[in-house]
C-alpha cells in the first residue's frame, strides 16, 4: 500500500508540474484527497490531480471510503429535501430516478391535454422544480426518424428529442426487453401500432 502512494505522490517533469497557464486543484480535488490520504504538493496541477485521484480509486479499499462517503452525503441531502418538499414529492422523485438508467427504453402511454399518446421513451432525469410551487418533472427523449443520404436514403432513429413530463401526465409505462437498434424502424413502427390498444384503453377516462 505504500508502495502504491508513493507511485501515485510522485510527481514527474511531464505530468505533475505545474505549467504557467494551468488551474490549481479546486476545493473539492483537495477535499477528495485529504479523504484519500493524498498529498497534494505545489507542483501539482489540476490535471495531475485529477488523474491521482482516477488512479488511486482503482484501488478497492479508497474506493469503498470514497463511496460511503458519497452515500452518506446523499443521504444528508436527502433528508433535507424531504424536510423542505415533503416524503411525498421526495418518494416519487426518487421512483422516476430509477427509470433513468442510460441504455434502457420504455413504452410509454401519456396524455397532452385530453389525448393520449405512445412512443419509445428514454428516460433522462426527474428533479423537483421549485421555481414556483414545487412539483417533479420528469425529463426524457423521444425519437425522431432520419435518413441516411449515403445509404440510399435509409431511415433511422435517433433520440434526441426532449419531452418534458409531469408524473399525472404518465398513464402508462412498459420497460422494453431490449432497447430498439437505430437502424430497426419497422419495429419501432410495429411496438407503437400494436400500442395502439393500450392508447385506446385510457381514451374514454381522459373524455369524461
Amino acid at each position: 500500500m505504500l508502495n502504491f502512494f508513493k507511485k501515485l505522490q510522485k510527481p514527474t517533469n511531464q505530468t505533475a508540474k505545474q505549467p504557467a497557464n494551468q488551474s490549481k486543484p479546486n476545493t473539492k480535488q483537495r477535499h477528495t484527497c485529504a479523504r484519500l490520504g493524498l498529498e497534494i504538493t505545489p507542483d501539482m496541477g489540476y490535471r495531475y490531480v485529477a488523474q491521482m485521484i482516477e488512479e488511486a480509486l482503482q484501488n478497492p479499499k479508497l474506493k469503498a471510503i470514497e463511496e460511503l462517503y458519497i452515500s452518506e452525503e446523499e443521504a444528508l441531502m436527502e433528508d433535507e429535501e424531504r424536510e423542505e418538499y415533503g416524503n411525498a414529492l421526495i418518494d416519487e422523485r426518487n421512483k422516476w430516478e430509477q427509470r433513468c438508467v442510460p441504455g434502457d427504453q420504455h413504452l410509454v402511454i401519456y396524455k397532452k391535454g385530453k389525448t393520449p399518446h405512445c412512443d419509445i421513451v428514454e428516460f433522462d432525469f426527474a428533479e423537483i422544480d421549485d421555481s414556483n410551487k414545487p412539483y417533479l418533472k420528469i425529463g426524457a427523449m423521444i425519437p425522431k426518424i432520419f435518413r441516411k443520404p449515403s445509404d440510399g436514403g435509409l431511415p433511422y432513429l435517433e433520440w434526441d428529442k426532449e419531452i418534458i413530463f409531469r408524473p399525472k401526465q404518465i398513464l402508462e409505462v412498459k420497460k422494453l426487453k431490449q432497447p430498439i437498434d437505430m437502424n430497426d424502424v419497422e419495429l419501432y413502427d410495429g411496438i407503437l401500432e400494436k400500442a395502439q390498444k393500450l392508447v385506446e384503453k385510457h381514451q374514454p377516462d381522459l373524455v369524461k
